[in-house]
C-alpha cells in the first residue's frame, strides 16, 4: 500500500506526462519593423524544397500591442541565383492574424522578407530572414 506521500508522487507523474503528452509546439520566429511586431510560424518546419510551405504571422502594434485587424501585405523570398517566390496574405479567422504560402524551387539559404502596413495610406515596413531550406524529399509524404 503506499502512503499519501506516494500518492503524491504519483499524481505528479501523472500530471507531468499529460503536460508532457501536449500537440508539439512550432518554433517561432519574432521579428519587429518600425511599428509592427511579428510572430511567424511555418509548416513543415523545416521546409523543404518543392513543397508548399504555410506561414501563419500574426501581426501586432508594436507601441499598444494591440492586433492588427486591416492590414495588408506578403511574404517573400529569394537566393543569390535570382530563384524568387511570394504569396499576398490572406486573413485567417483570428485575430490579428495573416497566412501566406511560399514554396522554395531550390534547397540552400533563401532570404525572406514580409512587407506589411495597417492601411493603404501607411508606408509598406518590411522584415527580413535568412532560411535555410532542405533539399527536395523523394516521395512527398
Amino acid at each position: 500500500m503506499i502512503g499519501r506521500p506516494g500518492w503524491w508522487r504519483a499524481g505528479l507523474v501523472i500530471l507531468a506526462g499529460a503536460v508532457s503528452c501536449g500537440p508539439p509546439r512550432r518554433p517561432t520566429l519574432r521579428q519587429c519593423s518600425q511599428s509592427y511586431c511579428y510572430t511567424i510560424t511555418s509548416d513543415p518546419v523545416p521546409p523543404h524544397a518543392r513543397e508548399d510551405v504555410m506561414y501563419t504571422i500574426v501581426i501586432r502594434d508594436r507601441k499598444t500591442d494591440q492586433p492588427i485587424e486591416t492590414g495588408e501585405g506578403r511574404i517573400f523570398a529569394n537566393t543569390r541565383d535570382m530563384a524568387r517566390t511570394y504569396d499576398g496574405f490572406v486573413k485567417a479567422p483570428q485575430i490579428g492574424t495573416y497566412a501566406g504560402k511560399l514554396n522554395y524551387v531550390t534547397s540552400g539559404q533563401w532570404a525572406v522578407g514580409i512587407q506589411f502596413h495597417s492601411d493603404s495610406t501607411k508606408p509598406l515596413e518590411k522584415t527580413e530572414w535568412m532560411q535555410d531550406v532542405l533539399p527536395e524529399r523523394n516521395g512527398i509524404p
